[in-house]
């Protein structure tokens, strides 16, 4: 009798662990960009299925990929995919294509040259349409957009630039990111932009005023101490998620991560594919 007693407690204790409490956001890292979001009642993928890192940047395994696409835990019961832009390290039109075929219920939350470039590679993408949320604001300006109870701005944040022969072989690519606010938590995704960029945004519209619980922010935005000092000022975040870092870096970053929280504590870099923490907001 002691022994069912004991282990009545430990299952009931581990189903109270795995619940997401009020304002709390439940974050699972699974490559580059890619997370799973999940709040009280809401549970989204951002930049999540892609198979190709052009070599350099890490990418999901194919267990994860299955999991995935066969929406098995802790991948089920998605609401909602966000596609900052369409870079193969960050979208695989084939696997968005079929994920929304067997989940007519998941929304795609992406812009109109992300929409076009997946419908060029997979024919019929656009018999999906009831399923797309389309949002394409101009640089450096924003749209906003309630998707099934969640409050979504689209922000038009220039992807980074390359130089070729001086021409920018990014100009035609287009980035957002995205200020999402699930039950309550606020979240700030920046997609592929750089530190010129951000602060164009920022300088051409007004002071910024939604509540940033958790950004997650690409790896060169955090090089060194003012780029930090620049997101505080502006976002105000209460806890950082650094991404997109290439395995050949990690371990120089994880460094740089300990250096950064002497002066911002709540920052976080995921190791491992996913590794899941919990962020009380």
């Amino acid at each position: 009798m002691k022994a069912v007693l004991i282990l009545v407690l430990v299952i009931g204790f581990g189903s109270v662990c795995g619940q997401v409490k009020t304002n709390d956001l439940q974050v699972t890292y699974i490559a580059n960009e890619g997370f799973m979001l999940k709040t009280k009642h809401h549970k989204i993928l951002v930049d999540a299925l892609f198979s190709d890192g052009y070599v350099f940047f890490a990418t999901p395994s194919e267990k994860t990929l299955n999991q995935m696409m066969d929406a098995k835990a802790p991948f089920d019961s998605i609401n909602l995919c966000f596609l900052t832009h369409y870079h193969k390290d960050h979208s695989d039109s084939k696997l968005i294509n079929e994920y929304l075929n067997r989940y007519p219920s998941v929304k795609l939350i992406t812009t109109r040259p992300s929409l076009v470039f997946i419908d060029g590679e997979q024919f019929r993408f656009v018999k999906l349409k009831k399923q797309f949320r389309e949002i394409t604001p101009e640089t450096n300006k924003s749209i906003a957009k309630t998707v099934d109870g969640v409050t979504v701005k689209a922000l038009g944040l220039k992807h980074m630039s390359y130089y070729e022969n001086d021409i920018d072989i990014e100009e035609y690519m287009t980035n957002v990111g995205f200020y999402i606010n699930m039950d309550g938590v606020g979240i700030f995704h920046s997609g592929d932009t750089n530190m010129a960029n951000l602060k164009e945004f920022t300088n051409r519209n007004k002071r910024w005023k939604d509540s940033v619980d958790v950004a997650f922010i690409y790896y060169e935005l955090l090089n060194d101490r003012t780029g930090l000092d620049y997101l505080i000022k502006t976002l105000n975040p209460r806890h950082i998620v650094v991404m997109h870092v290439p395995p050949s870096l990690n371990e120089i970053w994880r460094g740089k991560v300990e250096e950064l929280k002497k002066i911002f504590p709540n920052i976080i870099l995921f190791k491992n594919a996913l590794d899941t923490q919990t962020i009380n907001s």
